[in-house]
């Protein structure tokens, strides 16, 4: 009863102290007519800034339709005429829509969610989902946890119930 009791106290001060991951890099996936994946600092640093305007990142290593390639993105602020655009690529395209990030052009933070990019030119719409990757000490944590968890399983004793029938 004592060392359950240890335990169940052990368990609530870990989840009390716990604070919400910080990932350091976001997931991005857009999904249309094509699909590209690559992932990027959620706070980057952006070579090439217009303040107010957009900025660039140039060099971005990903994929296009499961075919490794590199490509320069720009993302456009809230008064410019784009929020995103695949530039120097044979399928690049230039898209409006919502911000997708906050702050300043030369210190931008993205935002998470998913999003729709509407293309520039008559075609189909795009969803962009940007999410954050798991550090790699979160998938240690967790698969401690469920190791912990399937201990205490199978180390449970098994209960015997005597019924007695007085008369």
């Amino acid at each position: 009863m004592k060392r359950t009791l240890f335990l169940s106290a052990c368990c609530a001060a870990a989840i009390a102290a716990t604070s919400p991951a910080n990932a350091a890099q976001y997931r991005f996936s857009i999904t249309g007519s094509q699909t590209i994946k690559f992932v990027l600092d959620a706070s980057p640093t952006p070579p090439v800034v217009d303040p107010g305007n957009f900025f660039v990142l140039a060099g971005v290593s990903g994929t296009i339709d499961n075919v490794a390639a590199t490509f320069d993105l720009g993302f456009g602020s809230p008064s410019y005429f784009f929020n995103f655009g695949l530039i120097n690529t044979p399928t690049g395209f230039v898209s409006t829509g919502l911000s997708l990030y906050t702050g300043t052009e030369a210190a931008p933070t993205f935002k998470l969610g998913t999003f729709t990019l509407t293309p520039n030119t008559p075609g189909p719409a795009y969803s962009l989902t940007i999410s954050a990757v798991p550090e790699p000490a979160s998938w240690a944590m967790l698969l401690a946890g469920f190791g912990a968890l399937g201990t205490m399983v199978r180390r449970r004793r098994d209960v015997t119930v005597r019924v007695r029938f007085g008369g």
